[in-house]
């Protein structure tokens, strides 16, 4: 099957701009002085106190009343989203790169994109993988890897 791009549509904009809300909850969460830059140095450190949180997971019917004075700790697929599309915007800022959605495959998902040359990578599942494996140092690996992708 060839892989097909297409531009977001509006809807799945918005629900970015609602996962980017709560990636910004998650980080003001853990880092109280976070000032709304997100980084790929700022999403290791949330994402590591995040996997340290010994409280209880926030139950899925209240997931809407999140916010970062929140006593529970987000659950995986907060974090996904949340920490997903913070580090999507953290690598369009750095790489001039866009989101889009991608089809192929292995399934539908939504991407980020750069042209030229083509690189694709994948934040939310980026994210979702080290929810498993916990694994920590995560983020900027992977930039490094894209940057030195994108150079060649």
């Amino acid at each position: 099957m060839q892989s097909t791009l297409r531009d977001l549509t509006e809807d799945e904009y918005n629900v970015l701009e609602l996962y980017l809300d709560l990636g910004y909850s998650i980080c003001k969460k853990y880092v109280p002085g976070f000032d709304g830059t997100f980084t790929a140095k700022l999403l290791t450190e949330v994402f590591g106190l995040w996997l340290a949180d010994t409280a209880a997971y926030i139950s899925n019917e209240n997931i809407d009343d999140f916010n970062s004075s929140s006593a529970e700790k987000p659950n995986d697929r907060m974090i996904e989203f949340g920490l997903g599309s913070a580090y999507g915007e953290v690598l369009n800022t750095e790489f001039k790169t866009n989101w889009k959605h991608i089809t192929d495959e292995y399934g539908a998902e939504i991407c980020i994109r750069h042209e030229n040359p083509e690189y694709t990578t994948f934040p939310y599942s980026i994210v979702q993988k080290r929810t498993v494996s916990k694994e920590t140092s995560f983020f900027e690996p992977i930039m490094a890897t894209m940057k030195h992708n994108i150079s060649k």
